[in-house]
């Protein structure tokens, strides 16, 4: 699509790009308010005070703790899947350095020898055999 058919869609496609892009932002905000560790030891914490207060029977506290343990447990697993990845991939990237290295090669290029050097020394009768 051109510009022109850009421009004249604008007012139609706009609103339906700003629309996308604040369901976006809205997930990646749940997802994060649902991986936050520090939110979910603290709902174990005012389960346990309202437990302790008399709010909640023992039933409805097992379940309840139950279910923040498992949540606890997946937020956990989660990190360490992210902690895992990226050690895997600092350990490929290191693994392929060191392949480089054992192959000969280096990371930076080797510099080239200097012809021009070379045929000035020759020139001027400064090469090897008149020393």
């Amino acid at each position: 699509m051109g510009l022109i058919g850009g421009l004249l869609l604008l007012p139609i496609a706009g609103p339906v790009w700003g629309f996308r892009l604040f369901l976006e932002r809205l997930r990646d905000e749940a997802e994060a308010v649902l991986r936050d560790e520090g939110r979910a030891f603290a709902e174990l914490i005012g389960l346990s005070m309202r437990h302790n207060a008399g709010l909640l029977s023992d039933a409805e506290f097992a379940e309840q703790e139950a279910e923040l343990l498992e949540r606890l447990n997946s937020i956990r697993e989660y990190r360490d899947e992210l902690l895992h990845a990226e050690l895997d991939a600092d350990e490929d990237a290191l693994l392929d350095l060191e392949l480089d290295a054992d192959e000969g090669t280096s990371l930076e290029p080797e510099p080239e020898p200097d012809v021009n050097e070379e045929r000035l020394l020759d020139e001027v009768g400064m090469n090897e055999e008149a020393w």
